[in-house]
């Protein structure tokens, strides 16, 4: 009987004791999985440049109608966004907007020289903490181009594909800047 009982013993303090080990191990394992989830949480909370990255991505709904006198322009910024830039004088003050690709504009034969009254319609954005206006289309007298797709994309960089026919009507419906 003795024998009997040390071996339900034994098994109890068995199982008692693996139990004890499983617990310590998940334990382990649950500080481990804590420890880098508040790891994942500092890196994430160090990275300020993601919401930065969030000013500069276009939101049609924000989009407005920027009138005015261009006063300057040049073909090649070398902050970003790179590309074409033109400073508009507007009744509120100089705008400086991005107009993507040079070459797509020469490819376009759109120009834009100072004391010409231009109209855009666009986003404004903050890149690299500077104010920029995102134009989506350019209208200078009866000339008008499409610089962005309703997206936001660059045509340049071939968003002319990603433009459905449905939007390419609508662009085409609304002449130009809205």
């Amino acid at each position: 009987m003795n024998l009997r009982i040390n071996r339900k013993l034994a098994t109890a303090s068995l199982n008692w004791a693996t139990a004890l080990l499983l617990g310590t191990a998940q334990a382990l394992a649950g500080g481990a999985q804590e420890t880098a989830v508040q790891g994942r949480k500092a890196q994430v909370a160090a990275r300020p440049a993601a919401v930065h990255a969030r000013a500069f991505a276009y939101d049609a709904k924000r989009e407005t109608v920027l009138e005015g006198t261009v006063v300057g322009y040049t073909e090649s910024a070398q902050i970003a966004p790179t590309g074409a830039h033109a400073t508009v004088q507007t009744t509120s003050g100089d705008v400086d907007v991005h107009l993507g690709p040079a070459s797509y504009l020469q490819a376009k034969h759109f120009s834009l020289a100072a004391g010409e009254q231009v109209r855009f319609a666009g986003v404004d954005a903050v890149v690299n903490g500077k104010e920029v206006f995102l134009a989506r289309i350019a209208q200078k007298g009866n000339q008008v181009l499409a610089i962005r797709s309703p997206r936001g994309s660059l045509l340049a960089n071939g968003a002319a594909r990603l433009v459905t026919e449905a939007e390419r009507a609508q662009m085409k419906q609304q002449g130009g800047a809205r």
